[in-house]
């Protein structure tokens, strides 16, 4: 993030009840290591280096700006009875937008060859987004979460933060000025109480559109939206307006005030992760362990205050905006560039060397220097909001002239679309239901057929699609798909990140009633179990009603409601061909970088033996469940995907995968034969 709210006037910081603490060249050395701290446990956690809740740095970052900008503002106010806000958004504009704007470009012109294949339209769309300080509204807007594998490899992905706060910056000084007006005596009491006010309220929605029962949409806007954010710089503003109240805190309180804080956030840094569902409550901690901080820096004597006032903390503390800036698309890139490979804590590490620079020789200058004032600040900002945008307008020039390409075409013709994505077979609709001429397109039939298969389960279902009509209707049976993505076909309620998948789970029980009332011949049945065991946002339903995210009962669970499932299928004379996982590969190919793609070296492998281990969780519900139906043969595909010792995402010139754990309509074709010799065999 950033040390945006640097605590200046004018590049100096004036002491005031708050700004005591350990003094250095005028400002509270205490809330630069606080801010080091911050960008710290964000760069560990976006460097996989075992931070789960590092991500929570950022609502550190926005409890200090809110108290920072207060600050600030409250001491002008205070001065002078007004507020300047042209001389105030000037400090902005100078502050923030070209250390921005020169990452932006930056990221633009490298992407045109370093961006993951798969991300270069989003990335290039969040530029310019981040530009006009939107890139939260977008990203909010796009379906995908923070945390979804999709978004990691979007390298702008990190500047949602960015349109949070600047977004703050629009409204709040309005708000402090017009309520410090309006107030007749007691300015500072109207304001906390106005400020208080609108904080709980942001708080209250964030709780109830992050909450386990709200929809997807409502959980991104909770994430992202300035709105639901807007509590945690209130707080910190709450802070400053409490003044001289706070400074007469006790140096024994104080001191406890500071342990407890850096508790606070090592709890929020080490114990919340992304899947926990944390908007709401959890955002506590790093909050409430922020604010403490800030308190105990009111003494310089603190333990704590004299610990994040530590020189290397103060360093890392000021470049803390520029660094934020570059190691998110530092890391993204060399990713890309080096599939597979573990770059990430090296690049985040690299990332140090550009930050420093544009502190150097960008940040700085600007920020300090006079020749920046009056009309030439707003060609500034003029210049710092078009140039970004041009720069990513032509990113997306170049992606389309790239698609062009032999060896762009014929990537993107390996990972077309699934079959029963393009004839809409993927519905909510059970079998049994589908009686409308429409749903003709999902049945594929053959003159004088022997029998029906159907082919069910959930995403890793409908990548056989095209090998099982081909293989099927060869084989003289008509053949109906009915995959839902999402939805593995088991007899048992599932939940994500809270959420009951009731649509999922009357989608399988009704198909299964239609199946048992007019049995097919042979049902094609895959789950990709060994996510749905191992992924920490996947919950299952106990049979008391109460929800388990853990693995071990987890896959209890998914064993007895698959064999439920098998059972009932046996019951009515039903053969199921249960088709295991196919290998889980490190690296998608849409996230190798455009460079690699383009030389035809996009290629991520992994051993037979670390395939096994993965999956053995999967193996194990499918073989013990399959006991119990004497009609479930199981199918595994793995030494037809995989060489004598490696599985690979390409193999004798075909892309076999379109991501990391579902292959192409290519690399699907390829199993025709076998899906032949299986359908010959039930005969």
């Amino acid at each position: 993030m950033r040390s945006t709210a640097g605590a200046t006037t004018g590049g100096r910081r004036t002491a005031g009840p708050l700004t005591s603490g350990h003094l250095s060249h005028g400002r509270r050395a205490d809330i630069q290591g606080l801010r080091g701290i911050a960008v710290l446990l964000v760069v560990l956690y976006h460097a996989n280096l075992h931070v789960p809740g590092g991500f929570m740095g950022v609502d550190v970052f926005f409890v200090i700006s809110g108290f920072v900008i207060t600050g600030v503002l409250l001491r002008e106010l205070e001065a002078t009875g007004s507020l300047s806000l042209p001389r105030f958004y000037a400090r902005r504009i100078r502050r923030l937008l070209p250390a921005l704007a020169t990452m932006l470009i930056a990221v633009a012109v490298i992407g045109v060859l370093a961006s993951p294949r798969g991300s270069q339209v989003v990335g290039a769309h969040t530029g310019i987004a981040a530009s006009l300080f939107a890139a939260n509204v977008y990203l909010s807007r796009l379906g995908t979460g923070y945390f979804d594998i999709g978004t990691g490899f979007d390298p702008l992905l990190h500047t949602w933060t960015l349109g949070v706060e600047e977004q703050f910056y629009v409204v709040f000084p309005t708000l402090l000025f017009v309520c410090w007006k309006l107030a007749k005596r007691g300015k500072r009491v109207v304001v906390f109480v106005a400020i208080a006010s609108v904080s709980a309220a942001s708080f209250g929605t964030a709780l109830a559109l992050g909450g386990s029962g709200a929809s997807s949409a409502d959980q991104q806007f909770a994430f992202y939206g300035s709105p639901t954010r807007a509590w945690e710089f209130g707080v910190g503003a709450l802070l400053a307006l409490a003044g001289m109240r706070v400074a007469s805190l006790s140096s024994v309180t104080l001191g406890l005030l500071g342990l407890a804080g850096l508790a606070l956030v090592g709890t929020a840094a080490f114990v919340i992760h992304g899947t926990s569902g944390f908007i709401g409550w959890p955002m506590l901690l790093p909050v409430a362990g922020a604010l403490a901080l800030l308190t105990a820096g009111v003494r310089e004597r603190a333990p704590t205050t004299y610990l994040l006032s530590a020189r290397p903390l103060v360093w890392v503390g000021d470049l803390s905006y520029s660094w934020y800036l570059w190691h998110w698309p530092t890391i993204v890139f060399a990713r890309a560039l080096f599939p597979g490979a573990p770059v990430s804590a090296g690049a985040a590490a690299l990332s140090i060397v550009p930050a420093w620079l544009s502190y150097r020789y960008v940040e700085n200058p600007i920020r300090f220097g006079a020749r920046y004032r009056g009309m030439r600040t707003v060609a500034l900002a003029a210049v710092c909001i078009a140039a970004p945008i041009a720069a990513c307008v032509a990113l997306l020039g170049a992606h389309d002239l790239i698609w062009r390409t032999s060896a762009l075409k014929r990537w993107e013709a390996d990972r077309a679309v699934y079959l029963s994505s393009v004839r809409g077979c993927e519905s909510s609709t059970p079998l049994g239901r589908r009686t409308a001429a429409r749903w003709s397109r999902c049945t594929w039939r053959v003159p004088h057929p022997r029998g029906k298969i159907v082919l069910l389960g959930d995403s890793n279902a409908a990548q056989f699609t095209e090998p099982v009509v081909r293989a099927g209707t060869r084989a003289s049976y008509d053949v109906t798909v009915a995959p839902r993505t999402g939805c593995p076909f088991i007899d048992l309620r599932g939940y994500w990140l809270g959420v009951a998948e009731n649509n999922c789970y009357r989608f399988d029980l009704a198909t299964l009633s239609a199946l048992v009332r007019n049995p097919p011949t042979i049902v094609v049945l895959a789950n990709r179990d060994d996510l749905n065991i191992s992924k920490p946002e996947q919950g299952y339903a106990r049979p008391n009603g109460t929800v388990t995210y853990n693995q071990a009962e987890k896959e209890r669970l998914l064993q007895q409601g698959l064999r439920r499932v098998l059972v009932r299928l046996a019951r009515a004379g039903v053969r199921v061909e249960l088709v295991r996982p196919v290998p889980l590969m490190p690296l998608a190919p849409a996230d190798c970088a455009v460079i690699r793609v383009l030389l035809g070296n996009c290629e991520s492998s992994i051993s037979r033996a670390d395939v096994d281990r993965e999956l053995e969780p999967a193996a194990r519900v499918e073989r013990l469940a399959a006991r119990a139906a004497p009609l479930t043969h199981i199918v595994d595909f793995e030494p037809q995907l995989c060489g004598t010792t490696r599985c690979s995402t390409i193999r004798k010139g075909t892309i076999l995968y379109f991501d990391r754990d579902h292959l192409s309509p290519a690399g699907a074709r390829t199993l025709t034969e076998p899906f032949e010799r299986i359908f010959a065999a039930a005969q």
